[in-house]
């Protein structure tokens, strides 16, 4: 094909644009259809997709005429597999994961085999420069993707992704006539909407009952309201932990505010008149607010406004309501406005749009109580699957921030489950507690510790002064009168109920016979849903015990296994195929560098996303951020690649590792002093970090290919490809398992074996 540079630059622009786009947008769809866990596989696919036409094109040889056709494919595909998800994947239940691989795949590969095609097309030094096209649409995608989440359905959104494919066929002399055929038609399609409207989640259809009044899909969750509360059928009042002797109330009408299909919150009807409210006492989450009424109060996720009723009936005077996803509050004081009472401008009340950590660092307020009730989502965010921003909530870190926002008297207030597939929940929580006491220098923790149950939930509260007799007897007559059962501080207690004493006693220790690791989770490690660990076997019986949890760090083994004998797979099939790869001199040491880089990029890139979601105080602005900044970094170093030279590459190579080593050390340091600056300040700060280690990083690939390259660019291609899938799972359970920053540092040492691999090794310097 006889195209010009720009249609090849703007072509791969295009399909490099549309493969992060895709990545990212699919995240939240596997969320709503499919459990939380699965969502980073969009992830693993993406870099399967792009990698695995290399290994094809190794063994067919590259023909750039069929280029159009995978475009065209493509762009046919996409929307496809995206209604295939929305409309059918209700049908095959616990397999429905296996059936939206089976929707994407073909998408993914025929962008990948576009992209491989449009990036080898370049031939010697002028590599780098495809690459930084490569790049640069890539970050462009991140830029613009939460943008057009907030403004376009996410359906619709991850559809219309099949339009830049179209746009680069016809810039790769596709047929006008098809292009303009296959734009009607998506046109026609995205105007009927109907194929793109999601019916159903992980739980239920939504039909009869459970037909929502209202969807707003957002980079954080899919939100929908229903006028019932549809899984509650008993004639009583709502509650999390309603005790056993609940208040005698006829409750007001609830609607019910739901995220991703699978966590939610009521939303009350409120006229004005709180004493239609009482029933709230009922439930345990209120047990802060009974013990000592406070007057200024924090809810960190207010959802459906049910805390903030619940601080002004004890007579709270100035409530700051914090919530992370802006749809809601919109919701709240637009169609159901009237409903609440517009219960986030009530008097007194302020509502902060934000995360909860990021928005009490930048505050300089005390509270008398800070409430935390149920905070999961259990949905990933546009940042990706194990990027939850809940996890943030529940560090060391965390509770030692709250500690220091506590006014004399303060409280925090805990609410967890602690019943079925989540009753290691309220043992991790009073570890958690105690750790972040101990680190404040509290000789005693535990008499600053109490903690009660009302049906499947338990509070725990972390008091600024220990409790002492006089309160005691206060929350043993609030437990009396609600029916709550006491756990902690008690000592009286029946054997079968000595279990949360037990866990503040003895710590970690006492779960670790059992497989289960319940060390207090900290911002390098926030896993605190998490408890089992991802490289040992894990037994029926912790499945019982950790519930979704345990399913989503057994389908990240599986992953890993199924990724790792991928990669194998992909290094070993030369050994038989060699009259197809024609494997010459330094074929080996190039394979390794390509694999080392492709294991690299993943490495730093993941950790630092999550270490990012922080300290921007957002998980979507985290992608655009963090991604973008590395991925524009990366595009530049690529651009000028050609000026630097294998030569140059050797002498200065060690300074990407050096790099990624200084900056990764002083990123918890760097936080901690500027985690309170506005937000446009963090953004400078978190762009001025990642750009110059994606700067280096950008270098790496071009260098590789005019080092090594010759005949087999398509197999180097394919490896680095199935490296950067291996890494994708791989990093995740190291996370979990030493921490974020080691993923980093992982990275940088294996980024300094890619250098050491730059330099010839051979005897003769003939190849050179």
């Amino acid at each position: 094909m006889n195209l010009s540079l720009q249609s090849r630059y703007a072509a791969l622009a295009l399909v490099a644009a549309a493969v992060i786009l895709l990545q990212i947008v699919v995240t939240r769809i596997l969320s709503v259809v499919v459990w939380y866990h699965w969502a980073f596989f969009s992830i693993s696919l993406a870099m399967l997709g792009i990698g695995a036409p290399g290994v094809w094109f190794s063994f067919t040889g590259r023909h750039e005429e069929q280029l159009p056709r995978w475009l065209i494919a493509a762009a046919v595909l996409v929307p496809s597999g995206i209604i295939a998800i929305v409309k059918v994947s209700k049908f095959f239940g616990p397999n429905a994961i296996l059936f939206c691989m089976v929707c994407l795949l073909p998408a993914v590969l025929c962008l990948g085999a576009a992209v491989c095609l449009l990036l080898l097309s370049a031939e010697g030094p002028a590599i780098g420069r495809m690459y930084a096209y490569d790049l640069f649409g890539a970050c462009t995608g991140a830029v613009v993707v939460i943008p057009l989440m907030i403004i376009i359905p996410t359906p619709e959104l991850a559809g219309a992704i099949g339009c830049l494919p179209l746009a680069a066929y016809f810039l790769v002399g596709g047929s006008r006539k098809v292009t303009v055929v296959t734009a009607i038609a998506f046109a026609a399609l995205f105007l009927w909407d109907t194929p793109f409207k999601l019916h159903h989640g992980k739980y239920y259809e939504e039909t009869g009952k459970t037909t929502p009044i209202y969807e707003k899909w957002t980079p954080t969750a899919r939100i929908t309201v229903f006028d019932n509360l549809f899984f509650f059928d008993k004639d009583a009042p709502f509650g999390w932990g309603i005790g056993s002797t609940p208040v005698k109330h006829d409750p007001p009408r609830q609607y019910w505010l739901e995220q991703d299909a699978s966590a939610g919150s009521p939303i009350i009807n409120y006229e004005g008149d709180l004493s239609r409210v009482q029933f709230l006492l009922s439930d345990v989450t209120t047990l802060g607010y009974q013990l000592r009424p406070p007057k200024t109060v924090a809810i960190i996720g207010a959802g459906g406004g049910r805390d903030i009723l619940s601080a002004l009936v004890t007579g709270a005077r100035e409530v700051d309501a914090i919530e992370l996803n802006h749809g809601i509050v919109a919701a709240m004081r637009g169609p159901f406005g009237a409903f609440s009472g517009h219960v986030y401008d009530l008097p007194g009340v302020k509502t902060i749009i934000g995360e909860g950590r990021s928005v009490l660092t930048r505050s300089n307020r005390l509270y008398d109580l800070i409430q935390i009730s149920l905070i999961d989502s259990w949905a990933a965010t546009a940042a990706g699957a194990y990027s939850l921003s809940e996890n943030n909530l529940y560090t060391i870190e965390a509770y030692r921030l709250y500690w220091s926002r506590l006014g004399p008297r303060g409280m925090v207030s805990t609410t967890r489950w602690m019943r079925g597939g989540f009753r290691l929940e309220i043992p991790r929580l009073l570890m958690l507690v105690k750790a972040a006491l101990q680190a404040e220098g509290i000789s005693c923790p535990e008499a600053h510790i109490a903690m009660a149950q009302g049906g499947s939930v338990g509070t725990v509260l972390m008091s600024r002064i220990p409790f002492d007799e006089t309160e005691l007897r206060i929350l043993r007559d609030i437990a009396s009168r609600r029916g709550f059962v006491l756990h902690v501080p008690i000592t009286n207690l029946p054997d079968g109920q000595q279990q949360m004493k037990q866990a503040l006693d003895a710590g970690p220790e006492l779960y670790r016979p059992h497989g289960f690791v319940m060390d207090p989770p900290t911002d390098n490690r926030p896993f605190f849903f998490q408890v089992l660990s991802p490289f040992q076997a894990i037994p029926k019986s912790a499945v019982q015990e950790a519930g979704v949890n345990a399913e989503g760090v057994m389908s990240l083994q599986r992953l890993m296994l199924m990724m790792s004998a991928l990669t194998l797979v992909l290094f070993f099939t030369p050994f038989f195929l060699t009259r197809w790869l024609r494997p010459q001199y330094d074929f080996w040491q190039g394979s390794l560098f390509f694999a080392c880089i492709g294991l690299a990029f993943m490495f730093v890139e993941l950790a630092w996303l999550q270490r990012f979601i922080l300290f921007l105080g957002h998980p979507s602005l985290a992608t655009t951020v963090a991604l973008g900044s590395i991925l524009l970094g990366a595009g530049a170093g690529s651009m000028t690649s050609e000026r630097l030279g294998v030569s140059g590459g050797q002498r200065f190579g060690f300074l990407l590792p050096a790099t990624v080593v200084v900056l990764n050390l002083a990123l918890s340091p760097l936080f901690t002093a500027a985690l309170g600056l506005s937000l446009i300040l963090r953004v400078v700060i978190a762009m001025a970090v990642m750009l110059p280690a994606g700067f280096l990083m950008g270098f790496c690939f071009p260098l590789g290919m005019v080092r090594f390259g010759g005949h087999n660019q398509t197999w180097f291609w394919a490896i680095n490809g199935a490296a950067g899938v291996l890494a994708s799972v791989v990093s995740l359970a190291i996370s979990m398992k030493m921490g974020f920053s080691y993923v980093a540092y992982a990275g940088a040492g294996i980024y300094a074996i890619a250098w050491l691999l730059l330099f010839d090794h051979s005897s003769s310097s003939a190849h050179a």
